[in-house]
């Protein structure tokens, strides 16, 4: 015991020297650094004062302009939250200390709670409630295996879809419905034998609804529905997939052919030459559009004059192959007034606008990142200022377009 104690004596005395000997030297054990910066003050509080579009906007498509004050000119610096979706830094469009532009969201709701804030402040600025309105949304509600095809408005303004449903026995096909603008359903026309559904749908003169669905037939259903679709004029070999009238009534129908065909009131056929399948077709101010893949190659949209019932030389007006986001088919197409052509598509975006003069703008990229537009747009139908799509997973979609369709001649 009395040797530990000595031992421990003696190791206390060496310590002491040690230290002694350290300050003699001018050696003092490093300072611990102090994190607080009792000098530091906070960035004023960011004020948000008004929100435009006044009100509303439209969720993933339209800029919203935050006024207010405190904000930083470093757009890095400041932040905006949509309920927990943030946007900040290069997502934010511009930024001066009493203005920020942001893209609206893909989120949509009428109490969107907003909230800016700016690095080196403290405090959030005060919540600001918001409305965002969905660009596109599911329309009507299918049920459980029911998918949507062809449609077409009629001089009702409603809708006529055709559906089926695999979760059937049997016949799957379940007939067109008229879909009123608040999403109610009820059938228009009985539904096929089989498992064969309505690729495009039209209405024509004197209340006639007339139908293909890629077979070398077009059929028609009487005013009113109720009862099965008789053939109305067909070909002797090929396809019809898509049609649609012109100013005088002639039904132009295209499919997988060597011709695209007028059918005029009489239900006289006419081909005119051209070689490819085609999905789509349109007239428009004087031309008519169809999309079309032509051997190999991704699909284009082409153009020809119609002239006193006749259809003049096709030229290429739109290549898929140009479209850098990808894609081979062209599924589907339609024009707002302003000649914006709405294009379906299975490239990365599903649905593209190509303005006149072949810009292509993409409004709707976040629709697909979240999930609402996850397929190809296959068929259009317009009413009003609003866009009605069906897509290739079969769902029935309502796109708040904002512009007024192009004529269509058929509904009287």
């Amino acid at each position: 015991m009395k040797k530990t104690l000595k031992a421990i004596t003696a190791l206390m005395a060496i310590a002491t020297l040690l230290a002694l000997s350290l300050q003699m030297n001018g050696c003092k054990p490093a300072e611990n650094p102090i994190l607080y910066d009792p000098n530091w003050k906070s960035l004023p509080q960011p004020v948000v004062d008004s929100l435009s579009p006044t009100g509303s906007a439209l969720a993933g498509i339209d800029t919203v302009t935050i006024y207010g004050k405190n904000f930083s000119a470093d757009k890095d610096s400041d932040g905006v939250y949509f309920n927990s979706i943030l946007i900040n830094g290069p997502s934010i469009i511009s930024a001066s200390s009493n203005r920020l532009m942001v893209k609206a969201p893909a989120i949509s709701g009428d109490t969107i709670q907003v909230r800016v804030f700016v690095i080196g402040a403290v405090d959030f600025s005060s919540t600001v409630t918001y409305s965002l309105q969905a660009a596109i949304s599911p329309f009507s509600k299918l049920a459980s295996g029911e998918a949507a095809y062809g449609i077409c408005t009629g001089a009702d303004s409603n809708l006529y879809v055709s559906l089926s449903n695999a979760n059937l026995t049997g016949t799957k096909d379940e007939g067109i419905f008229k879909i009123t603008p608040d999403g109610t359903k009820t059938q228009y026309a009985p539904p096929l034998t089989g498992n064969v559904y309505w690729s495009a749908l039209k209405f024509g003169p004197s209340g006639y609804l007339y139908a293909v669905k890629g077979v070398r037939a077009a059929y028609r259903f009487a005013p009113g529905g109720g009862t099965n679709a008789q053939i109305w004029a067909s070909i002797s070999s090929g396809s019809f997939s898509d049609m649609d009238y012109d100013p005088s009534h002639n039904l132009w129908v295209g499919g997988n052919n060597q011709n695209i065909y007028r059918i005029m009131p009489d239900a006289s056929v006419k081909g005119f030459p051209f070689s490819g399948n085609v999905k789509s077709v349109r007239y428009y101010d004087g031309y008519l559009y169809f999309a079309a893949n032509v051997g190999t190659s991704p699909s284009q949209v082409f153009r020809a004059p119609v002239v006193n019932d006749s259809l003049g030389t096709p030229e290429m007006y739109f290549d898929l192959s140009s479209d850098p986001t990808g894609g081979s088919n062209i599924y589907a197409i339609t024009f707002s007034a302003n000649g914006n052509m709405y294009v379906g598509t299975d490239s990365s975006d599903y649905l593209i606008i190509v303005h006149p003069g072949g810009v292509v703008e993409r409004p709707y990229s976040l629709y697909v990142n979240s999930g609402v537009l996850n397929s190809p747009c296959k068929s259009f139908a317009w009413i009003g200022t609003n866009l009605y799509a069906t897509t290739s997973s079969g769902e029935l979609l309502k796109i708040l377009a904002r512009k007024q369709s192009a004529p269509y001649y058929g509904i009287q």
